[in-house]
């Protein structure tokens, strides 16, 4: 169904680090409207997007269905969410103090999902985390790879820079140098208990 050479974190992470400050620098209101397209992308692909998740994991056709429409409906939820949880808000206190608060993202992130939900659980971390002006670096699971490279190819062509989101390919251990690179500001990850404790350990130490 798919195959491919295993990716080279260190390559990866770099082209994603040198991204982020310039799709950081977009407007609020450039980006969301990236992730709209992309949104209309999927509406345009909803059958073959389906049919690959079902070939790849083996789900049957109707629940790969209902998976491309929750994509679809990630992308306004992310961007309401985003709006409700990080405004820019300016007050003014006594004696004429006046305060701004604005957000700011954190730079690269890493994105670590598993096969069961090859592509909802990867929006549901990737739209969030580009419309905040982040850029990532996706390893999707090695036994949904097809699908993963599918939905990033689907943000290109609404004219995502490639170098703001990264697919990056590979196992386990591509996964744990990926959790484990220095050059990562932050690791969204959906998967097994032992691997989320281990990577809880990982970073509390």
């Amino acid at each position: 169904l798919w195959s491919g050479p295993i990716g080279d974190v260190n390559a990866e992470v770099e082209i994603a680090r040198r991204a982020w400050p310039e799709w950081a620098s977009k407007p609020l209101t450039y980006r969301t409207e990236m992730m709209r397209r992309f949104s209309n992308m999927v509406k345009s692909e909803r059958d073959s997007f389906a049919d690959l998740i079902s070939r790849e994991t083996g789900k049957p056709i109707w629940e790969s269905r209902t998976e491309v429409e929750a994509v679809i409906a990630r992308v306004e939820a992310a961007i309401k969410s985003c709006s409700e949880r990080t405004p820019n808000r300016r007050t003014e206190g006594a004696l004429g103090l006046r305060q701004a608060l604005r957000h700011k993202p954190h730079g690269t992130l890493a994105v670590i999902t598993p096969y069961n939900m090859p592509a909802a659980l990867p929006a549901d971390q990737i739209l969030p985390a580009l419309i905040a002006g982040n850029s990532v670096v996706f390893k999707p699971s090695e036994y949904g790879t097809a699908v993963g490279e599918k939905l990033v190819e689907l943000f290109y062509q609404v004219g995502l820079p490639e170098s703001v989101l990264r697919l990056l390919v590979g196992g386990p251990e591509i996964g744990k140098q990926l959790a484990a690179h220095p050059s990562i500001d932050g690791l969204l990850f959906t998967g097994s208990t032992r691997t989320g404790l281990a990577l809880n350990m990982m970073y509390a130490a």
